[in-house]
């Protein structure tokens, strides 16, 4: 089998401008990012004159399975913390598309496994996630099995009878407490008659428990518990990466898919589309330092942190606002790479904090999309980013207005986006 001719990295966004303001915006956005952006230093250290702050470095990899005829059957993404243990696990459909929806043709990842071999899967991964991974491994049964070995039992629930190739039962819907074989017999079942949307279910229902069962941490031998704070192992493999995670807290979650139409996906492949707005916001919280800069617009760190009294007349969360504030700027052809929900409660006006005095004439016009904006150049800014947006309550009143606030996504802001355990947020190094 050869590889179809459309099967090629696509990292650029398709960005549909509706108004003269927003094209207006998106202009000066582009084009002063495509001559100020800055280059990533991926969490080193502060600058020697103390004047910039830097993302912290968060490992990142991801655990690719097989079932016995070579099918890709599940993916995570694993993200560990910065200088720590503990981390988070991001369960991402195999039948993901790596064109992002573009173009003519979809791209499902288990398919493009299928024509082009396991090797194929990391740049594929990257492409879809937008996330840059260190340590991706493409495991049999055997090889998670033994990944998996040290987190012990875990207590699942499975929404749906898990099949495999032959239509064989591996697992049956509802509560069991499973051990690292039959985990790893969920993860690697791929049964071609059910929708891997479908499937993706049950994987996730396991990766959620492996985070459910790494409690406080777990130590090298197996045994859960508060796992001493001493330095930390260097990560230099998957291997190193996943016992580095599951040494401290791991929060969990899945990522939201919409199947395209039969319009959008003409050859009929099992393919579901990912938001690329919920992909910023979960991995600008706890990777901010591997997300990638599709676009050729300003780079931006979105904070959304109103306190609880801010936020009650609104009926919204900070995920929220956030989500809202993320799908204006990738509309207008932006990028976000860092995002946060914590920190002290703004004012009314929002705030764009740019890293150059050349940029502040594009960040102005920005004021269509989020109200009324103070903008001022940033004491110390962030290496690779080109502004910085803290949200204020005007932002909250233009969106409880009914006024349209130009958006690119088609589906709503999710309700909740946390993992199921808490969340690892990101900070900068200072």
């Amino acid at each position: 089998m050869t590889a179809l001719p459309g099967r090629r990295r696509r990292a650029t966004l398709v960005v549909g401008i509706a108004t003269v303001a927003v094209v207006l915006i998106a202009a000066g956005l582009t084009v002063l990012g495509a001559v100020t952006l800055y280059n990533s230093t991926e969490g080193a250290g502060p600058t020697s004159d103390g004047s910039e702050l830097t993302f912290p470095d968060t490992p990142t990899g991801a655990v690719g399975a097989l079932d016995d005829q070579g099918r890709l059957a599940s993916i995570a993404v694993l993200v560990v913390q910065p200088a720590s243990r503990g981390g988070s696990i991001v369960a991402v459909p195999v039948s993901a598309d790596a064109s992002g929806g573009a173009g003519d043709e979809r791209l499902p990842l288990a398919e493009t496994v299928a024509v082009n071999g396991p090797d194929a899967l990391p740049a594929e991964l990257e492409i879809t996630t937008r996330l840059q991974l260190d340590h991706v491994e493409v495991m049999d049964a055997a090889a998670l099995a033994t990944l998996l070995d040290p987190v012990g039992d875990l207590a699942v629930e499975l929404p749906a009878d898990v099949t495999d190739a032959a239509g064989d039962v591996v697992a049956e819907q509802g509560a069991a407490t499973i051990d690292a074989e039959q985990a790893a017999a969920i993860l690697t079942a791929r049964d071609p008659d059910v929708p891997a949307a479908q499937q993706y279910r049950a994987a996730a229902a396991v990766w959620s428990a492996v985070a459910a069962a790494a409690g406080d941490g777990i130590d090298a031998e197996g045994s859960s518990g508060s796992v001493p704070a001493e330095e930390v192992a260097p990560v230099d493999d998957l291997g190193s990466l996943f016992d580095r995670l599951t040494g401290g807290r791991v929060g969990y979650r899945s990522l939201r898919t919409v199947a395209p139409t039969a319009e959008e996906n003409p050859r009929g492949v099992d393919v579901v589309e990912l938001d690329p707005v919920e992909l910023v916001l979960v991995f600008g919280q706890i990777a901010p330092s591997a997300v990638a800069a599709p676009s050729a617009g300003l780079s931006f760190r979105v904070v959304s942190a109103f306190s609880d009294e801010q936020l009650a007349a609104s009926g919204t969360t900070n995920t929220d606002v956030a989500y809202r504030a993320i799908d204006s700027l990738q509309f207008v052809g932006a990028n976000v790479l860092s995002v946060s929900t914590t920190g002290d409660p703004p004012g009314e006006r929002s705030r764009v904090e740019v890293a150059d005095q050349s940029l502040v004439p594009a960040t102005e016009s920005a004021d269509v999309l989020f109200g009324a904006l103070d903008v001022a150049v940033a004491e110390r800014p962030i290496i690779g980013v080109d502004a910085v947006l803290v949200l204020g309550t005007d932002y909250l009143a233009l969106l409880q207005s009914g006024v349209p606030v130009p958006t690119g996504s088609s589906l709503p802001s999710p309700a909740t986006t946390a993992p199921s355990s808490a969340p690892v947020t990101e900070t900068t190094n200072d």
